[in-house]
């Protein structure tokens, strides 16, 4: 056994009232008595006899004596028994007594009983005995104590890191949810929802800049305290400003820094000071790197576990398939803003409708002529039923029909041509074109 003691703090012993036990036994015996760790600093606070009290507290106090203190302690721990000893404290009658404590053998540290004359000496000697039995029930049901309060202790981190778990798969199936629905999710609520199970101070999100290249715009931004120009200057990370490795680390598989790894040219080269610890992820769009998002937490020294890990990566790669699915539609409306232009030049009559709901999205002006412009918005499945259809769900591939019919609001016979797409974030549609029996 070394003298590498375990981390015993005087609330451990106050909590279990293990400094009670040690003072009424000196209580009843009319000594001094004290408890000092490996570095003589007091575990539990002198207690005694008024009249001699304030002098034992200045002697076990006083550094000129550690070294006595530490020599005493070594042979106690090598012979594992308590001891009698004496200090040159100008006092001749003075006697100490030793006693190791332990908490599942490791040192934890020295009970000393004192007395100040000869009559106090008699009650060291006879107590004595009594005094190391004592040390040494007291080391049993520390050991005790702390492995119950240890266990305890982690019984409590595994709970709520489950809890954690639970909540963090609760929430990413719930944005993920909204995501591939096409919902209109707000990234705000998504942020502070993010960052409050997280616990950090900021969520930010950047964009590569592609006419600056090595700087970042900051897109969005989620902060414990509110947005604000003093949050923005807290994490103000626009120049990539990582080294070479780490910027391409972030760019291909993340970065996570906490109070393991974090070195100090690490805080003030690469995060300004401003950063405890932090979590940045890619963000790609269509396979190409596009931002990053990153977790900032500048208020305390943390060490992110794996269940935080795995939440912070999954928001990304959320985030990721939102502006993927996002810079599809908007290729979509693109397509459909060149297939309406091309529609208002026909002189034939052209309609989107939705096959879900059989209402009209769209209406060129040839067909706004015939029948309307609040054709737009009308269920039209009683004078042009839909025909059965078949459609992938990816829109890469669809079907058509071409069939003629009598329109009873239009008196005549029509050509009609519909085919099968997917418009924009509505659901499946069919572009239906009705050709004049004039220009058959």
């Amino acid at each position: 056994m070394g003298l590498e003691g375990k981390k015993i703090s005087p609330d451990f012993l106050k909590k279990y009232k293990i400094d009670e036990c040690i003072n009424s036994f000196a209580n009843a015996c009319e000594l001094y008595s004290t408890v000092l760790d490996i570095n003589g600093s007091f575990l539990v606070e002198p207690s005694g006899p008024n009249p001699y009290l304030g002098e034992f507290y200045v002697n076990i106090s006083n550094p000129k004596y550690y070294q006595d203190y530490l020599d005493i302690v070594s042979c106690m721990v090598n012979s594992g028994e308590s001891t009698y000893y004496e200090l040159d404290d100008d006092n001749p009658e003075s006697r100490y007594a030793a006693a190791p404590l332990y908490v599942d053998g490791t040192f934890i540290g020295t009970w000393i009983l004192y007395a100040h004359n000869k009559i106090q000496n008699q009650k060291l000697f006879k107590s004595f005995d009594s005094f190391s039995q004592m040390a040494k029930s007291l080391s049993y049901m520390m050991g005790i104590l702390y492995s119950g309060s240890k266990s305890l202790k982690e019984d409590k981190m595994v709970r709520a890191e489950l809890e954690f778990e639970k909540q963090s798969k609760a929430l990413t199936n719930e944005i993920l949810d909204a995501v591939m629905a096409g919902e209109e999710a707000d990234i705000d609520v998504i942020y502070e929802k993010v960052g409050k199970l997280l616990n950090v101070d900021y969520m930010v999100f950047y964009e590569v800049d592609d006419l600056h290249p090595g700087h970042m715009n900051l897109v969005d931004y989620w902060a414990k305290e509110g947005k604000s120009e003093e949050a923005e200057k807290t994490f103000g990370w626009e120049q990539d400003h990582y080294s070479m490795k780490i910027a391409k680390q972030i760019m291909h598989k993340g970065l996570v820094i906490d109070k393991n790894n974090m070195t100090n040219q690490m805080r003030v080269q690469v995060f300004k000071g401003n950063a405890k610890a932090v979590m940045v992820y890619p963000v790609y769009v269509k396979g190409e790197y596009r931002g990053r998002l990153i977790f900032i937490e500048n208020t305390r020294e943390r060490v992110w576990n794996e269940t935080e890990i795995y939440f912070a990566k999954e928001i990304a790669n959320i985030i990721s398939r939102r502006l993927t699915a996002d810079m599809k539609v908007n290729e979509l409306e693109e397509g459909w803003q060149i297939v309406k232009s091309m529609a208002e030049t026909l002189p034939h009559m052209v309609m989107v409708r939705s096959l879900k709901s059989g209402k009209v999205i769209y209406a060129n002006a040839a067909l706004k002529e015939k029948m309307g412009a609040d054709v737009i918005g009308r269920d039209i499945r009683n004078i042009l039923p839909i025909q059965d259809t078949k459609y992938e769900e990816d829109g890469a591939s669809s079907t058509g029909t071409h069939y003629q019919k009598y329109i009873d609001e239009l008196g005549d016979i029509y050509d009609i041509t519909e085919s099968y797409h997917k418009w924009g974030h509505h659901n499946r549609v069919s572009i239906v074109l009705m050709t004049p029996p004039t220009s058959f």
